[in-house]
């Protein structure tokens, strides 16, 4: 009776699997990383095998939605576009099949007798999945203790950070295989982020590898100030995928898509640093601010002298204060004046310095071409400095005359005197009694 009851279950159950069956999956939302796909029937239902998917079953494929096919456990196909596929690959045999009535009939007894055999149950298993594609936004992150940050201004100090991310699944056949895997409903995102501030194997990933990107943020890479990273989702981003690549995107098929820095805090020790350094940057540059500051500093010091309980006297002589109310040196205006000034001076001869330089870095032009030398010789050919002009003196006794009359006396320049030339070599200029070129005697 067994064999009897199976037969007539295998019978019932290959015939009804030879209807057409027709899958489509709703939006998966933000929630729902991998769905498996159910039949969709709007005229009766389908008593068939939830296991079976006839040959030439229709499947919808919506936007931002991938599709795999798997057949006994595998993977044979999969798409990540949009619209409307035809299942042609089933490996449950089907007597409306495409190669005719009577072939389907013989495959079919076939698998009526396979089915005997495993008491009615067939002997396979065909499934359909769906993956979000969509990018899966508001991953809240949050750093538990300070990272070190190498800052471009301030150096090494240390900032927590919180913010969000976001990433999206970009291989689906890596995340099911390797991820979610055949599962028999839905795989969420709590499942791979974790939930209730208890973080997920991904998100731990994500917040080990955020100090790494930072370094390429700091001072050895992009020169991001600490408080400018809020700016700098783009690159963040980048910097993430780069150090997640073998974990993420070849082990999970994801990458990031985006990183929103809400706040970045420094700790309490580098806030303090950061502060000092500002100061001394915001003085440097305004001797004004710096001589208020310390005129602040003195009157606040006055202060809480004047409230010791031990005399304000006392306490004053002993901030070299007494006697500093009548015009001395040590009256905190005089002191803030004092310095005012000499920062006022320093200016001065920053400014008159920086004003002479250009002159003295101009250098001198050769023959060549070449400008801005500094030396006695060409940079470029070698040729020695042009000796300058000194002019030339005139009877009246003025010098330094550059034209051919006298500024003082309007005289005109002297005729120098040209030498005489050798009758018997024709050399030119000789101003001695004997030719300088052959030694023939002036004429």
């Amino acid at each position: 009776m067994g064999l009897i009851k199976a037969a007539f279950q295998a019978v019932g159950g290959n015939l009804r699997d030879q209807y057409l069956e027709f899958f489509t999956c709703d939006s998966l939302g933000q929630e729902v990383l991998l769905r498996r796909g159910a039949k969709v029937m709007r005229n009766g239902s389908n008593k068939g095998d939830a296991e079976i998917i006839s040959n030439g079953s229709k499947i919808a494929v919506p936007e931002g939605t991938a599709l795999i096919l798997v057949d006994n456990g595998r993977v044979v196909d999969f798409t990540t576009e949009a619209g409307m596929y035809t299942w042609d690959t089933s490996s449950a045999p089907t007597c409306f099949g495409t190669s005719g009535f009577l072939n389907g009939v013989k495959k079919s007894c076939a698998d009526i007798w396979n089915r005997i055999k495993a008491g009615g149950e067939a002997l396979t298993q065909q499934r359909v999945y769906f993956v979000n594609m969509l990018e899966m936004v508001d991953n809240k992150f949050g750093t538990a203790a300070p990272l070190p940050y190498d800052d471009p201004t301030y150096r090494g100090i240390y900032i927590r950070m919180n913010g969000t991310f976001s990433f999206k699944i970009v291989d689906p056949v890596t995340f099911f295989k390797n991820i979610a895997g055949n599962v028999s409903g839905d795989y969420r995102r709590d499942e791979l982020m974790g939930k209730n501030g208890q973080p997920g194997q991904a998100k731990a990933e994500f917040l080990m590898y955020l100090g790494e990107a930072l370094n390429k943020m700091g001072a050895g890479g992009e020169e991001v100030q600490y408080n400018r990273l809020q700016s700098q989702q783009v690159k963040l981003a980048k910097y993430m995928n780069e150090v997640l690549d073998e974990d993420w995107l070849q082990g999970r098929g994801m990458i990031v898509e985006k990183v929103a820095v809400m706040s970045v805090t420094p700790d309490d020790e580098s806030r303090k640093r950061i502060q000092d350094m500002d100061d001394g940057l915001m003085f440097g540059n305004n001797p004004q601010m710096a001589a208020g500051y310390q005129i602040k500093g003195s009157v606040d010091a006055m202060k809480t002298a004047a409230g010791n309980q031990a005399g304000a006297g006392n306490a004053m002589m002993g901030l070299g204060l007494v006697g500093g109310f009548n015009g001395s040196a040590m009256n905190p205006g005089n002191q803030g004046m004092a310095f005012l000034q000499q920062q006022q001076m320093m200016q001065q001869q920053q400014q008159m310095q920086q004003a002479a330089a250009p002159a003295a870095a101009a250098g001198w032009a050769c023959a060549c071409g070449a400008t801005g030398n500094q030396g006695k010789f060409c940079a470029e050919c070698g040729k020695p400095k042009p000796v300058e002009d000194a002019g030339w003196t005139c009877e009246c006794g003025a010098t330094g005359n550059k034209g051919k009359f006298c500024a003082e006396c309007g005289k005109p320049k002297p005729v120098e005197n040209a030498g005489w030339t050798c009758p018997k070599c024709g050399a030119t200029g000789n101003s001695g009694k004997f030719c300088g070129e052959c030694g023939e005697p002036k004429p």
